[in-house]
């Protein structure tokens, strides 16, 4: 993980975090829409990100067609401290 992140990327992930967290198996075209996403390229990056720098477990669930967030991991919410 790079030691310096954008004020923009620390917002677009802590709305997708809050997205995941309220709305369980929400798809993939409204967590696009909900969070703002410019690109599907972008949200998985985002994803791929969480999983591996903060341990958030999210699935996806083809049944379901729409994503769960499992785990919190460990992070922290920038709440303009």
């Amino acid at each position: 993980m790079s030691k310096m992140m954008s004020s923009m990327r620390i917002e677009r992930l802590n709305m997708l975090l809050e997205v995941l967290r309220s709305k369980p198996y929400i798809s993939r075209g409204n967590l696009i829409s909900e969070c703002g996403y410019q690109s599907e390229r972008t949200l998985e990056s985002d994803l791929r990100f969480l999983k591996r720098s903060f341990g958030v477990k999210i699935r996806y669930s083809r049944s379901r067609e729409g994503y769960l967030l499992l785990s919190g991991g460990k992070y922290i919410l920038n709440r303009g401290i």
